[in-house]
């Protein structure tokens, strides 16, 4: 069975927790022994029993750290000191049943036992350092000075803060003993190096390294670092493994780095250290206050204090201003926006020392707001406000400039745009001005219809954008969709199939990408099919939950588009498709007034991690008089460029075709049958494909 050595491995993770019977078993039936041997108790058959246990335990423990070591993480030169501690240990165990029901050789038993112990520790200790690594028992650590960084003004940034982080969250998978995915990261020159999945940093795009997509993926993808069964990293360790790879950092081991003149580095390392300013959290009367009054209070992160408010009402007064004061040691990111907040009322910005984000945008405010600003933000929105160009003047002049400002539809002209950028590159956004690389782009509109299929007509009807103002345009004849198209101004009918198109407009704002959704009327041409595939091979969507295709060839035609599926999916959703394996797809069907049909569509899937591909080819043949079938067209299929194996790729392929002479046609998707010698598929190689099909439209 193919999945046999993944079954075996997976049951050698049990070795951890079983190790640990013959430990606890073999030091209790010592103490037996000593209470036997010194105050004259008779517990022979006790000690029997733990002897024969301990062994029995012994042995099921080093069969299953056998399995465990067929992982590839592991490599035979790093564990075969605790391998062969554990052989011993073995022995000396079954050396204890047998020695112990031989009479007169109770000295030979009790000496017996201790060098069993003794094996026993060592070979514990080996195995600790594979799991945790060689300084796990290190006392050096309990006789440092504790370092004094408040004192400083830089730092090594690799040693005193990456690596410890490595160290906490990522080392005990990743070490020169045990390399999860062949990457070491106990060691720099390993880290730069890599592992089986290429670098973990990527200088050309920075925030698309490995190191840093890993860490942020939901904390569900099977891809998320650490895994979500261990110890995660906090937003602070986040910001700060940031910071070192988007700074360049990670290329200058040896060198210092300043925080003298960034706030926000020296904040985030300070509380890393546990050396920054313990905050009081708010008072409950003011946060029940705040909430009374119209605002949304969200905690920054566990245990921090910090809050994140929001102003969800539009009128402002005396009283909203005096709670926020209360609060002002507290607040981390304030939202005042679309609000009638003004110049009078700015004096609450004054002193918000912790203060990293804070939205002014669609207030009354003018420039004269900017001057009570003190904080050292991350980000101001100024945008649809009365800012001026001096406005913005002032605000650089200041000692603590926010790191990211947005000003689009302010008092700024396009020249004065211009102007701004050559002093202060990158700093401040003005929306979609060709000058910035960095563009407030909107986001795609999205459909609310989650099935493109229907009979007699559908519905059509997007979500509600999140920013307001926005204009949905689309196109129902697969044109590009621009400002001239139809406007959607409601949910409105269709009748037949259309290639629908659309994309958001905001003035100010860089157009959304389009979407683009072919939309398939079933005409019921479809009167009897037949798959001519074995439907009865075993996929896998898990180490341990296997299921076949039998039956399942009703989806085809069922009028319903197959859940999105992935590794470790539902079975439910999974037979949602059709999958075949080690053959081309073959379907064979029987039509009504074929002469209407001009398109064949078949709806498909690709996810590297479930061992499913696109077909190289798909085949549509027609059944002349003769019997014969005839070849009427084909489609080649280019490998993918570049797909993430995480994703799930759905993609429905069209191919024109003239059936008015076939009532009788063939459909032949040609499988890879093993995964092609390409880059994308390195680690797939040689490995079997499958074919995951969900519906086969004729329209």
């Amino acid at each position: 069975m193919d999945y046999t050595f993944e079954i075996i491995k997976y049951i050698g993770k049990f070795h951890p927790l079983v190790l640990h019977l013959p430990i606890g078993s073999l030091l209790m039936t010592f103490l037996l022994l000593l209470i036997s041997k010194f105050q004259k108790v008779a517990l022979d058959k006790a000690i029997r029993i733990g002897v024969d246990f301990s062994f029995v335990g012994a042995l099921l423990s080093s069969v299953l750290g056998y399995f465990l070591s067929l992982d590839e993480a592991y490599e035979f030169g790093t564990l075969k000191f605790h391998f062969w501690a554990g052989v011993i240990t073995l022995i000396f165990s079954l050396s204890l049943c047998v020695l112990h029901r031989i009479k007169g050789k109770e000295q030979l038993f009790f000496g017996g036992y201790v060098l069993t112990l003794i094996a026993l520790s060592i070979t514990g200790h080996q195995g600790a350092m594979i799991t945790h690594g060689e300084e796990y028992l290190s006392t050096a650590e309990l006789f440092e000075t504790p370092p004094v960084m408040v004192q400083k003004d830089s730092l090594d940034y690799y040693s005193e803060v990456v690596h410890p982080i490595f160290e906490d969250k990522c080392i005990s998978c990743h070490n020169a003993n045990k390399s999860k995915s062949k990457l070491s990261m106990d060691r720099y020159d390993l880290l730069l190096k890599g592992g089986e999945r290429g670098s973990l940093f990527d200088p050309n795009n920075i925030t698309e390294g490995q190191l840093l997509k890993y860490i942020n993926l939901p904390l569900e993808d099977k891809m998320h670092m650490p895994p979500k069964n261990k110890s995660q990293l906090t937003e602070n360790e986040k910001w700060l493994l940031t910071y070192w790879v988007t700074s360049g950092f990670y290329l200058k081991k040896e060198e210092s780095l300043s925080w003298a003149e960034n706030d926000s580095l020296k904040t985030h390392v300070l509380s890393f250290m546990g050396l920054d300013e313990k905050i009081k959290p708010a008072s409950k009367d003011d946060l029940a206050q705040l909430s009374t009054l119209g605002f949304r209070i969200t905690p920054n992160a566990l245990h921090d204090n910090l809050l994140k408010v929001k102003f969800l009402k539009k009128e402002l007064t005396e009283k909203h201003l005096e709670t926020l004061i209360n609060v002002k040691n507290n607040l981390i990111e304030l939202d005042l926006s679309h609000s009638n907040f003004n110049d009078e009322m700015a004096f609450v910005l004054q002193d918000l020392p912790r203060l990293k984000l804070l939205r002014l945008d669609q207030t009354q405010i003018s420039d004269a707001a900017l001057e009570e600003i003190k904080s050292s933000l991350e980000v101001l929105n100024l945008c649809n406000t009365q800012i001026t160009p001096r406005g913005i003047r002032n605000l650089l002049d200041k000692t603590t400039i926010p790191e990211t400002i947005y000003a689009w539809n302010t008092q700024i002209n396009e020249e004065e745009q211009k102007q701004l950028a050559s002093i202060v590159p990158s700093l401040i956004h003005f929306g979609s001005y060709e000058l910035f690389s960095e563009q407030l782009k909107l986001s795609p509109p999205k459909l609310v219809n989650t099935n493109t299929l229907f009979t007699d007509s559908v519905r059509i009807a997007f979500e509600e954008p999140k920013v307001k103002n926005i204009r949905i345009h689309y196109t129902l004849d697969g044109s590009e969709p621009h400002e001239s198209s139809p406007l959607y101004e409601g949910p409105f009918q269709l009748t037949s199939s259309s290639n629908l198109k659309a994309k958001s407009i905001k003035k100010g704002w860089t157009d959304s990408d389009i979407i683009d959704k072919m939309i398939f009327k079933n005409n019921l041409h479809v009167l009897d099919y037949k798959v001519n595939n074995e439907l009865h091979h075993s996929f896998s969507i898990s180490h341990h939950v296997n299921f076949t295709f039998e039956d399942n060839q009703s989806i085809l035609f069922d009028g319903k588009k197959g859940e999105k599926v992935y590794r470790g999916t539902s079975i439910e959703h999974g037979k949602t498709w059709l999958g075949v394996v080690e053959q081309d797809l073959e379907i064979e069907v029987q039509l009504k007034e074929p002469e209407k049909i001009r398109y064949v569509t078949l709806s498909l899937l690709e996810n590297h991690d479930m061992k499913t591909i696109f077909p190289k080819k798909i085949e549509v043949y027609g059944k002349s008089e003769d019997g014969k079938y005839i070849l009427l067209k084909d489609m080649s299929i280019p490998v993918m460029h570049l797909p993430d194996e995480r994703i799930s790729y759905f993609k429905d392929f069209t191919l024109e075709v003239d059936l008015k002479d076939y009532s009788e046609v063939k459909i032949l998707a040609l499988n890879h049958m093993r995964f092609p010698d390409a880059p994308v598929y390195r680690k797939l190689i040689k490995k079997n494909s499958w074919i995951f099909i969900d519906e086969l439209i004729f329209w």
